[in-house]
């Protein structure tokens, strides 16, 4: 065998491949479903930030200020961010697969902490947006911190495993 096949067969014993029975489908396929979402929202925040405060936030006409429409497009483009740096965990890498479980725990305390933020600005900041406006917001990730948290808790096994010294194919 000549120096360079040696070297090569080396680098192949020790290449790592994704194991079959923690392939990441599930979490793959949720990935790619929350970075669509997210950044199709964000589109829709930058696009049409005054549809969004007068019929989605409830806001009244006097409320659609040019710094509300400014900071609602600064929200969408954080959003479009949000939603493409999600995107980057859907391929089965190395470095995605060991880093979803992260990603996830990240969000979920994220979600955990900005609901309350929501729910005090609609109990104790009068003036602002209605106060179904506010409870829709927070409302919205439940569904998020219970998957989450059922993920996290639960299945593990969900987010992908790599397998060491396993020939890639």
């Amino acid at each position: 065998m000549s120096p360079i096949a040696s070297i090569i067969s080396l680098e192949r014993a020790g290449a790592r491949a994704v194991d079959p029975s923690a392939p990441g489908n599930i979490i793959r396929t949720a990935l790619a479903f929350e970075s669509i979402v997210t950044v199709g929202a964000g589109a829709y925040f930058i696009l049409f930030p005054r549809h969004y405060l007068l019929h989605t936030m409830g806001a009244a006409p006097s409320q659609v200020t040019t710094t509300a429409l400014q900071l609602t497009q600064q929200f969408g483009a954080v959003n479009l961010l949000i939603g493409g740096i999600v995107a980057l965990f859907i391929p089965n890498t190395k470095l995605a697969i060991q880093t979803r479980q992260t990603l996830y725990s990240i969000f979920l305390i994220f979600e955990l902490l900005y609901m309350p933020l929501l729910v005090w600005q609609t109990f104790m900041m009068k003036g602002g947006m209605s106060d179904g406006s506010w409870s829709t917001g927070a409302g919205q990730f439940v569904p998020f911190v219970i998957w989450r948290i059922f993920v996290l808790k639960c299945k593990p096994e969900w987010f992908g495993r790599f397998q060491e010294g396993v020939k890639m194919e």
